[in-house]
């Protein structure tokens, strides 16, 4: 190690976006604290994902870049931290913005983590596939400060990598939402997150609502979580669930027991709500890492995406689905708005009595 990099008294990550993304880098931070426990340790976010790490307790300093305030808001922040005179700079988003930042704080070194481009290339366009040795995103980012000498390990003896922090606030605003919402604390509570920011990552909501009516049947109740932009999913999910229903003779009372919390819920207080399920089915998505990061059982359903990209879930206690039997897989390293082949065979192939009968053994 040089004698710059020896004991760093001041340290900034910057990751911009998204939930998983961030929730992936909390390894990092922890590797960071327990080698260097007496440095500054401050971290650079977008403002709409700042959430995530609002409440962690190894971070001193969380910017928040506003992405409305275009050039004129990054190029204040790249002088903010001008001013602070940092040791290091873990750039683990090494993109336009994260590399302007990193160059505006002028530290004395710079530490970037590497995106394998074309591997990834190749492999999503060619199918020739020199990923299968490259670590998840999550030791990719360890890697990047492997000069500073961390030693990574898990937290809370349980194999968790993944931490996720929120204050008494989120607690009362999930437990108002779901007494609002007629639960019953007493009842297995299963979670149903069927967004994703692709349409390609997304398995259809009918077989979520399929899925849905399933649990109900069997006496649990079913909570759908997402954000805005999932509000019409979850009135999918509830309207294929209820017509699943109406042969049903408990048909109401299947209904008192689906709750749809889409859009109502902050992201911390979505993950209080995750916490409290038995089981959380969920897409390729930042609700998936959220599972992994409170320690709930997962069912993650991928479709345009693979394990050698980096996302999967890492815990003993998640399970993949994924249709392994398609040549087209990858299509996209992020996803698509559309199957760019117009069958979209990754997710409609997987039906909603393989993902029942994975949990009914989980």
């Amino acid at each position: 190690m040089s004698a710059h990099t020896a004991s760093p008294e001041k340290i900034l990550i910057i990751r911009l976006s998204a939930i998983g993304d961030i929730l992936l880098a909390t390894p990092l931070l922890r590797a960071l604290r327990q080698k260097h426990p007496q440095a500054k340790l401050d971290f650079a976010v977008k403002a709409n994902f700042a959430g995530v790490l609002r409440h962690h307790p190894e971070i001193d300093h969380l910017y928040e870049l506003d992405p409305a305030g275009g050039w004129a808001e990054l190029r204040s922040l790249g002088k903010r931290l001008q001013h602070e005179h940092y040791d290091v700079v873990l750039d683990i988003h090494n993109n336009f913005r994260s590399r302007y930042l990193s160059y505006a704080a002028n530290p004395r070194q710079v530490l970037r983590h590497r995106k394998h481009v074309l591997r990834r290339w190749l492999f999503v366009k060619t199918k020739i596939n020199f990923m299968r040795e490259i670590p998840p995103i999550y030791r990719r980012y360890l890697a990047a400060a492997a000069s500073l000498e961390i030693i990574a390990t898990p937290t809370f003896g349980s194999g968790r990598w993944l931490e996720l922090f929120w204050s008494a606030n989120e607690e009362q605003e999930a437990e108002r939402a779901l007494v609002t919402n007629n639960w019953q604390p007493h009842v297995p509570l299963i979670g149903l997150a069927p967004g994703a920011g692709y349409f390609t990552k997304r398995w259809p909501p009918e077989y979520f609502g399929e899925l849905a009516a399933q649990f109900l049947r069997s006496g649990n109740q079913v909570v759908v979580l997402g954000g805005p932009q999932d509000v019409g999913l979850a009135k999918i999910v509830a309207k294929r669930a209820e017509s699943a229903q109406k042969l049903s003779a408990d048909a109401d009372q299947m209904r008192t027991r689906f709750i749809d919390l889409t859009g109502a819920l902050s992201l911390l207080a979505s993950a209080v709500v995750i916490k409290r399920c038995q089981l959380l089915v969920a897409n390729d998505s930042g609700l998936m890492h959220v599972a992994e990061a409170v320690g709930t059982p997962l069912i993650a359903i991928f479709g345009s995406t693979t394990r050698e990209l980096g996302f999967f879930p890492q815990l003993a206690t998640s399970r993949v689905v994924e249709n392994r039997d398609l040549a087209c897989r990858p299509c996209s390293h992020l996803g698509h708005r559309q199957c760019p082949r117009d069958h979209f065979r990754c997710m409609r192939e997987i039906l909603p009595a393989e993902v029942l009968t994975l949990a009914n053994k989980m």
